[in-house]
């Protein structure tokens, strides 16, 4: 039987009302709710995952943000997750005063070494990446790569030789001996390296070549504005890591007065197992100023969130 013979067969029995025939060229019947139930379960399983996640990482801070309402007693007579006698602002006050007042000496500190790390490395960080990027000069492919091989060397199997190398020159225990090791970067400087290469046009800087502008102007005037939204994203990570930095600052620093808040909180953490003979351990002043040492990121990141996304997603569209 040929195919034109078994076509016209199949739409006799079309014609003639027997069941189950069809007539060649009819589509199959598709369940519409079986084409949805897939990518619905798929939202659905997407959606637990991040709800789980978002939950994992905001937990801690709302049980930080109650219990620096607290008292001590509160603190361990109530639940985690529960309102008792509010007293934040009695808190602070007794944060401020205690110790000698040393908190916000502390916090001080912090802004000082993060600031003054975060724009030094930025600006380090975006030179070296832009001269690598758009630059050809001998021994560029051997300075490369020592960057990216840089990027596997654990930062704590450095801490030795930095401090031993801050003892030579007379740094130690100084607000340079902290800010100083942290301006030169690998990851700062292959991160912008990547993202000017992608975001910086050659034709920009050939014209401002063309119109007599030098390399330092061209940089400054024309590659900077471009490159902003990587730059304020490096920045971020930069003051992030410093605002965090303990254990360069636990080897350089002896003086009380120049401790960041990291090493300051340890500090009072060590008070709590001496409750004998110090008195009531500082519960509430350490929950306090752990709560308000967490304000700088929290302000941070919504205040630049437009300029990070720009940042992470230059390069992902073609």
């Amino acid at each position: 039987m040929t195919t034109t013979e078994g076509a016209s067969l199949a739409d006799g029995k079309a014609a003639a009302g027997i069941p189950g025939a069809r007539r060649q060229g009819d589509a199959v019947a598709v369940s519409p709710a079986r084409g949805r139930r897939r990518p619905r379960i798929a939202s659905v399983v997407a959606t637990l995952i991040m709800a789980i996640l978002a939950a994992y990482f905001l937990l801690p801070l709302v049980w930080l943000l109650l219990a620096a309402t607290k008292s001590t007693s509160d603190l361990f007579g109530s639940g985690a997750f529960t309102l008792a006698h509010f007293q934040l602002f009695q808190n602070i006050a007794e944060l401020s005063t205690y110790n000698s007042g040393y908190f916000w000496s502390w916090y001080g500190n912090s802004v000082i070494y993060s600031g003054a790390t975060a724009l030094g490395s930025t600006l380090i960080c975006a030179l070296a990446g832009y001269a690598l990027a758009k630059y050809r000069f001998r021994g560029q492919r051997i300075i490369s790569t020592s960057i990216i091989c840089s990027l596997v060397v654990p930062a704590a199997a450095l801490a030795v030789p930095t401090f031993l190398l801050l003892t030579k020159v007379g740094l130690v225990n100084s607000y340079v001996g902290v800010i100083l090791p942290g301006l030169p970067n690998a990851f700062g400087a292959y991160f912008l390296y990547t993202y000017i290469r992608e975001a910086m046009p050659e034709e920009l800087i050939d014209a401002g070549r063309v119109d007599g502008a030098g390399d330092w102007r061209i940089f400054f005037r024309i590659a900077l504005p471009i490159i902003q939204p990587g730059v304020v994203t490096y920045l971020l990570i930069s003051f992030i890591a410093s605002w965090n930095n303990f254990f360069l600052p636990l080897l350089v620093l002896n003086d009380p007065s120049k401790f960041p808040l990291t090493l300051g909180l340890n500090n009072w953490l060590s008070l709590t197992s001496a409750a004998s003979a110090l008195g009531q351990p500082p519960y509430s002043q350490l929950v306090t100023g752990s709560l308000l040492s967490v304000l700088p990121m929290l302000v941070l990141f919504p205040l630049f969130r437009k300029q990070i996304a720009a940042g992470m997603a230059t390069g992902s569209v073609k």
